[in-house]
């Protein structure tokens, strides 16, 4: 019996200086993955635009000009006017196509750093739901199959005659 132990007792032993001494520094793997860049008119969480000024240009992203070049409204009007606030209701929408059965979120933000001129709002958010409630940032959720309007509040108040730009980012998610 005592050598029965005795081995028991060894094997335990020889396994923990075993473990203790495993150098486990790397373990490589390849997998692979795909990702498509497609243009607005093409891709599951799609950007429509509804109003003239707002297109789709060439490559399909979605542009939104209030100038003479803007292509469904082309030589009408140089612009917006100074000093002067303007309220456009869904001038685009984003529709959910992504999620079979699943609600999903979007996050939009005019680029910070640049003009200051558009806020954000859709009736569909909760916190921007109104012209008055505008913002440089907006939260929306889209159950699936259906769609959220984006309206503008462009403020040219202290802006003087000029070209002016602005970027806004579209995330999408899955709300859990």
């Amino acid at each position: 019996m005592n050598k029965i132990a005795l081995l028991v007792i060894f094997s335990v032993v020889l396994a923990l200086i075993a473990g203790v001494g495993a150098n486990f520094r790397m373990f490589d793997a390849e997998r692979e993955f795909s990702v498509a860049v497609v243009a607005d008119d093409q891709e599951l969480i799609d950007l429509t635009p509804k109003q003239p000024y707002a297109s789709l240009d060439d490559d399909g992203k979605l542009i939104v000009r209030f100038d003479t070049l803007a292509k469904n409204y082309p030589g009408y009007g140089n612009g917006v006017s100074p000093d002067t606030i303007y309220v456009f209701d869904d001038v685009f929408c984003i529709s959910n196509g992504l999620w079979d059965g699943e609600t999903i979120a979007v996050d939009l933000a005019v680029t910070p750093g640049l003009d200051g001129i558009i806020k954000l709002y859709s009736p569909s958010s909760t916190e921007n739901n109104s012209p008055d409630d505008a913002s440089r940032t907006l939260t929306a959720t889209i159950p699936p199959g259906d769609e959220v309007c984006i309206g503008f509040v462009i403020n040219t108040t202290d802006y003087v005659k000029g070209d002016y730009e602005e970027r806004i980012t579209v995330h999408g998610y899955k709300v859990t």
